[in-house]
């Protein structure tokens, strides 16, 4: 048996350019159709860092743009609401020239002028008030200064041109004492035996009074929401305080717990019971209730005044002059 084996040289180079060619002319088409000379790895390692770095720098470029396109938006925003300022402004004086001249203007006229003038603060207040880009509000002087806190319950309110800036490493913030609300709670539970005889409940926060007369035959919790409707409804500053640990009958004896709503030294009120310890310790004399406790404490190792949450530094201070913060 013979064995025969039969080549032809010049087919084999001719499937192997074919091949070669249709390999480039793929790479031809994927770049034209890309638009990219470079769509892998295999097409140049280094120029395709190169390309991938000026990619980068393309993108942060075009956003710079973006941020700077913005930017500008937000300028011509605040300057169109300015523009609207300074037309009210030029308009007051105009009225204010006008009511100087005593010669012609009577008691009518000038209080016309003021309406008018008021009018036009009103409308530059709203202006500032309402002038915003996206949720930025511009224009109410709240962007004076800005800072942020890292401490818990600690919120940065704000600062003024005597507030020096704090740097990387912050302000220290060394609190003292927290603020507290002033607030009573009786000794002795209502009870359906004090609501049936007659129970009168005098709360005066201010110029503001509430007399409450209990309901008979109702409820003790009915009596409760009652008593919180009224203190609502004369636009006391307080609330009704329910510290009902766990479910009970609308029966069941409670604690009558008040509230002051807000904060600090400078508020208090004072309440009156016909029934001794149900709040006041006397039947129908007025107590006044302990005024509730600013906050203590210092800034960076300066002194500083508390006002309800708000904690001031103190005029003069070498670094934190009028910073503000809120401990919560």
């Amino acid at each position: 048996m013979s064995l025969r084996v039969n080549t032809n040289v010049p087919a084999i180079n001719t499937h192997r350019n074919l091949t070669i060619n249709n390999t480039e002319q793929a790479k031809s088409m994927e770049r034209l159709s890309s638009g990219l000379k470079i769509n892998r790895g295999a097409d140049g390692p280094a120029s395709l860092v190169i390309s991938e770095r000026l990619r980068a720098q393309t993108a942060g470029l075009e956003q710079a743009m973006d941020n700077s396109e913005a930017g500008i938006s937000l300028v011509q925003t605040a300057e169109a609401a300015l523009d609207e300022v300074s037309s009210a402004l030029i308009n007051a004086r105009q009225l204010a020239v006008h009511a100087a001249n005593e010669a012609v203007n009577d008691e009518f006229m000038l209080r016309a002028d003021q309406q008018e003038i008021d009018n036009i603060l009103s409308t530059v207040n709203r202006i500032a008030r309402n002038t915003q880009f996206g949720s930025k509000t511009l224009l109410d002087g709240s962007k004076g200064a800005t800072g942020v806190v890292s401490g818990t319950n600690l919120e940065f309110v704000g600062a003024t041109q005597e507030t020096k800036s704090s740097g990387a490493t912050g302000y220290d913030v060394k609190l003292t004492q927290a603020a507290r609300r002033s607030q009573v709670t009786g000794v002795v539970e209502l009870t359906n035996d004090i609501i049936d005889r007659g129970e009168q409940i005098t709360i005066t926060q201010g110029s503001k009074t509430v007399n409450f007369y209990s309901i008979k035959e109702e409820t003790v919790e009915n009596n409760l929401n009652a008593l919180d409707a009224a203190i609502k409804d004369a636009g006391l500053n307080i609330d009704l305080i329910r510290a009902v640990e766990k479910e009970s009958d609308a029966n069941s004896p409670q604690l009558i717990s008040l509230r002051h709503r807000d904060f600090g030294s400078e508020h208090s009120f004072k309440v009156a019971s016909s029934t001794p310890g149900l709040l006041s310790s006397r039947s129908n004399v007025y107590d006044t209730i302990a005024n509730g406790l600013d906050v203590a404490g210092e800034l960076n190792g300066e002194e500083a005044t508390g006002k309800g949450q708000i904690l001031v530094g103190n005029k003069g201070n070498e670094n934190t002059d009028g910073l503000s913060i809120r401990y919560t």
